[in-house]
């Protein structure tokens, strides 16, 4: 039998979280310490989907599932018919629903083995089209970011509804990303906060677009200041920390992302934040050197407030390496 695959990997948001959906801009980083590979076979009478999540009959797959399901189907209408079917072999190690783009990944990768199986080209253009349609499936109004971000392997610059830049810097501090352990839900606080940015209460909504503009506000500056000679490490922790202080705000953190960001900046971190929808997921640290990050790291796995961490260098060149 044929075998065909397709790879991708996560995404680390820097900044630009929830306001890249009303045009702000956004900051994100490809994730390399965790990948995804989909093989595709074909298959007799119905189509079979073996994961870490789900095993079965891919038409009974969990609600989860919805947007690889949804995207399976259309690109059998597309190229094939309804009677094609095919194993489906998902091997992951991107934690689901943590906010590192486990659900664009596995459509990328899906996308990716599909066009192989075909043996025909697929243009990015292509590639991000059907992503954007899983994505809508899995978070409702996607801004595109983690498509973008999981198809492409470098930094990208992105605001809704333009072409995402290529973002390249370099810094000598480094990075620790932590994982709660708790699932977030990005299509949840993605909805509540479109609720309150659309809130009919005055009061509210004027205070969740001034922070949502705010949020673009900071991303700027960071953008500017990772592009300096030398950036400079106390003006990039004054920005990461007051992106969190508004995200803090729109009530997309969580008591554990709070306790787990209070840590890192107990324990070395200069600065620290959510990183993706939240509501749960992940966060990450800035760290002056390699010295403090793997410290940090240390202190973490000494610690219930996170499950999984790693450690990367801050610059758009950079190869994350998993510590555990």
């Amino acid at each position: 039998m044929r075998e065909i695959c397709g790879k991708s990997h996560g995404k680390l948001i820097l900044m630009g979280e929830h306001s890249v959906v009303y045009g702000q801009p956004s900051i994100a980083l490809p994730f390399r310490a965790v990948t995804i590979q989909v093989k595709l076979e074909p298959a007799g009478n119905y189509s079979y989907l073996f994961s870490d999540i789900y095993e079965g009959p891919v038409e009974e797959a969990p609600k989860k599932l919805d947007a690889l399901v949804g995207l399976f189907n259309r690109l059998r209408h597309d190229f094939l018919s309804s009677h094609d079917h095919f194993l489906i072999k998902v091997n992951s190690n991107i934690p689901v629903e943590r906010g590192l783009g486990s659900s664009a990944a596995l459509s990328v990768a899906f996308i990716r083995a599909f066009f192989n199986y075909l043996g025909k080209d697929l243009p990015n253009e292509v590639l991000l089209d059907y992503a954007d349609f899983a994505e809508t499936i899995s978070h409702g109004t996607p801004s595109g970011l983690d498509a973008r971000v999981t198809a492409y392997n470098q930094p990208l610059y992105f605001k809704k509804g333009e072409t995402a830049q290529p973002f390249h810097f370099h810094t000598p501090y480094w990075l620790v990303i932590a994982d709660t352990g708790i699932s977030g839900n990005t299509k949840q606080t993605v909805k509540n906060v479109r609720d309150a940015y659309e809130s009919p209460f005055a009061s509210r909504q004027i205070a969740t677009q001034k922070t949502i503009k705010h949020l673009g506000v900071l991303t700027t500056d960071l953008t500017q200041a990772l592009k300096a000679p030398q950036p400079s490490l106390e003006k990039l922790a004054a920005l990461i920390n007051a992106a969190q202080h508004d995200l803090a705000a729109l009530q997309v953190s969580s008591p554990e992302l709070s306790w787990g960001i209070d840590y890192m900046r107990q324990h070395g971190a200069v600065a620290a934040k959510l990183t993706g929808g939240g509501g749960g997921g992940c966060y990450y640290a800035l760290v002056p050197d390699r010295q403090t990050g793997e410290k940090l790291i240390q202190a973490l796995a000494d610690s219930p407030s996170a499950c999984q961490s790693w450690l990367m260098p801050f610059s758009s060149e950079s190869n994350a390496s998993e510590k555990e």
